[in-house]
C-alpha cells in the first residue's frame, strides 16, 4: 500500500514580509511556486478513497488560507500606504494653496494692469462702435434729425483714442459720408414728396373745376331746356285755348248774326228776345277770355316751377361736389399714409440690414480679419458676389 504525499508543501513560507510579497514581481513568484507545489501533489492524490478525497480537502483549504494570508497582508499594507498617502495629500493641498497665493501676490500687478488696459480699450471699442452706429436710425427719421447727426458726427473728437485714432478718424469718415449722403438723400425725398404733393393739388383742383364747369353748364343747359319747354307749352297750351276761344266767339258770332238777320225779319217782339241772346253771347265771349287769362296763369305757374326744379337741382350738383372734393381729400391722405408706411418699412430695412452686417463685420473681425478686409467680405456677400453664401436677415 503506497503512502500518501504530503500536502504541506501548499503552506506559505511563515517569514514573508508584505513589502516584499508586493514588490514588482514578488506576487508572481510566490503564486507561480505555490501553483507548482499544489498542482504537484494534487496529482497523486486517488480521489477513489476516503484518505484521498480528505487529503484533497485538506490541500484546497490550505489553498484557501494562502489565499486569506496574502489578501490580509495586501490589506495591511493598503492602509499602511493610505495613511502615507493621506500625509502626502494634506502637504499637497499646503502646497498648492501657498503657492497659489504666492502667485497671485506676484501676478496682481500685471492682473491690474490687464485690467486696466482691457478697460480702456473696451472704451475705445464702444466709442468707435458709436460713431460707427451713428448713421443708424431707429424709427422714422426726417431731414433734421439726418442734418442733426451729421452736426455731431462732425463735431466728435478723436484725438483721445490713443493708439485707436486712424480707426476713430476711418469710422468718423465713413459717419459722415453716409450720414452726407443719407442726408442729400432726405432732401431729394422732401423735394419730391412736395412736388408731387403740387401735383397731386394742382390735378385735384383742376379735375374739380372742370367737373363743377361741366356740371354747370350742363345744369344750365337743362334748366334752360326746361325753361324753354315750359315757355312753348304755356304758349301752346295758351294759343290753343284762345284759338278755341276765338273760334266759339266767332261762332258764336255767327250764328247771333244769322239769328240776328233771322230777327230782323221778325216782328219788332222778336228783336228784345235777339238782344238778350247777344248780351248772352257776349258773356260767353267773356267767359272765354278769363279762361284764356287761366291759361296764361298756369302757364305761368308752371315756368315758376321749372325754376324752383332748376334751384334744386344746382343744390344736388353742389353737394355732389362736395363728396366728390371730400372722396378726393380723402384719396390724397390714403396715398400719403401709404408712402409714408412704405418709407418707414424701408428705412426699417435698412437698419435691420446694417445692423447685421455691422455684427457680421464685427465678427470677421473677431476671427482674425482686418476692418477692412471684413468690410469688404460682408459687402460682397451682401451684392451676392460670393456663390453659395448668403447673409439671413
Amino acid at each position: 500500500m503506497s503512502t500518501a504525499p504530503s500536502t504541506e508543501l501548499a503552506v506559505l513560507p511563515p517569514a514573508l514580509v508584505p513589502a516584499s510579497v508586493f514588490a514588482p514581481g514578488g506576487v508572481e513568484t510566490i503564486l507561480v511556486k505555490l501553483e507548482a507545489d499544489v498542482r504537484t501533489a494534487a496529482k497523486d492524490l486517488d480521489i477513489s478513497t476516503d484518505k484521498g478525497r480528505k487529503a484533497i480537502a485538506s490541500l484546497a483549504y490550505k489553498v484557501a488560507r494562502s489565499k486569506t494570508a496574502l489578501d490580509d497582508m495586501g490589506k495591511g499594507l493598503v492602509e499602511e500606504t493610505k495613511k502615507q498617502v493621506a500625509l502626502i495629500d494634506a502637504d499637497r493641498r499646503v502646497i498648492r494653496d501657498r503657492l497659489d497665493k504666492l502667485r497671485d501676490e506676484v501676478r496682481k500687478p500685471l492682473d491690474d494692469f490687464e485690467a486696466a488696459e482691457q478697460k480702456r480699450v473696451e472704451q475705445h471699442e464702444a466709442g468707435i462702435a458709436d460713431i460707427q452706429s451713428m448713421p443708424l436710425f431707429s424709427g422714422d427719421r426726417t431731414t433734421d434729425d439726418v442734418a442733426d447727426r451729421l452736426a455731431k458726427a462732425q463735431a466728435i473728437d478723436t484725438s483721445g483714442f490713443q493708439e485707436f485714432t486712424a480707426r476713430a478718424e476711418a469710422a468718423k469718415a465713413a459717419a459722415i459720408a453716409t450720414l452726407t449722403a443719407a442726408l442729400e438723400n432726405s432732401r431729394a425725398r422732401d423735394a419730391e414728396r412736395a412736388e408731387l404733393e403740387r401735383l397731386r393739388r394742382e390735378a385735384a383742383e383742376r379735375a374739380a373745376r372742370e367737373e363743377a364747369e361741366r356740371i354747370e353748364r350742363e345744369k344750365q343747359e337743362a334748366a334752360d331746356r326746361a325753361a324753354e319747354q315750359a315757355r312753348r307749352d304755356a304758349e301752346e297750351k295758351a294759343c290753343q285755348e284762345r284759338e278755341e276761344a276765338e273760334r266759339a266767339a266767332a261762332a258764336e258770332r255767327e250764328r247771333i248774326e244769322r239769328e240776328a238777320q233771322a230777327e230782323r225779319d221778325r216782328a219788332a217782339a222778336e228783336q228784345a228776345r235777339a238782344e238778350r241772346e247777344k248780351a248772352e253771347a257776349e258773356e260767353r265771349a267773356a267767359k272765354a277770355e278769363q279762361d284764356r287769362q287761366e291759361a296764361l296763369r298756369r302757364a305761368q305757374e308752371a315756368e315758376e316751377q321749372a325754376e324752383r326744379d332748376r334751384i334744386a337741382a344746382e343744390e344736388r350738383t353742389r353737394q355732389r361736389e362736395e363728396e366728390a372734393a371730400q372722396r378726393e381729400r380723402q384719396r390724397i391722405e390714403d396715398e400719403r399714409r401709404a408712402e409714408e408706411e412704405a418709407q418707414r418699412r424701408r428705412e426699417a430695412d435698412r437698419t435691420h440690414r446694417a445692423t447685421v452686417n455691422n455684427a457680421a463685420v464685427s465678427a470677421l473681425a473677431a476671427a482674425g480679419l482686418s476692418d477692412a478686409a471684413a468690410k469688404a467680405a460682408i459687402t460682397a456677400i451682401a451684392k451676392g458676389e460670393v456663390p453659395r453664401v448668403a447673409i439671413a436677415y
